[in-house]
């Protein structure tokens, strides 16, 4: 299922996190939102063997908030977030990554019905 079928859904695609901070990110959005996809892709994957960065997706359910988000430990690295859907999911999600990390907005590519946000989530020593 793409984004774009249920309009309050969030696709989010991490690179460039270990499997460490992949959990962390995925974690606390999970207080907030809801998954709209199994558990299992959610960070599942581990590191593979020379110990590289692996693409990590997961898919919320952001028609509304259904927490606070909670981090449960500080990112060890930059972590680089696309979000993919409906505008205003994917600014509630903007939203909750700021409230919950360090961000920076890298880019945005609006469509007709939905947009792709490019963000960078930063340990908050750096």
């Amino acid at each position: 299922m793409s984004p774009s079928d249920n309009g309050t859904q969030v696709l989010v695609v991490l690179t460039g996190a270990d499997a460490h901070d992949a959990r962390i990110v995925f974690d606390a959005l999970g207080t907030a939102f809801a998954p709209a996809g199994p558990e299992e892709g959610r960070a599942a994957a581990e590191d593979d063997a020379a110990g590289a960065s692996l693409l990590r997706s997961a898919l919320y359910e952001a028609g509304e908030q259904t927490g606070h988000p909670q981090v449960a430990a500080p990112l060890r690295t930059v972590v680089n977030v696309t979000l993919q859907g409906d505008y205003g999911a994917v600014d509630r999600l903007c939203g909750t990554l700021a409230d919950a990390f360090r961000l920076e907005r890298v880019g945005e590519a609006p469509g007709d019905q939905e947009k792709e946000v490019e963000l960078r989530l930063h340990p908050h020593d750096s």
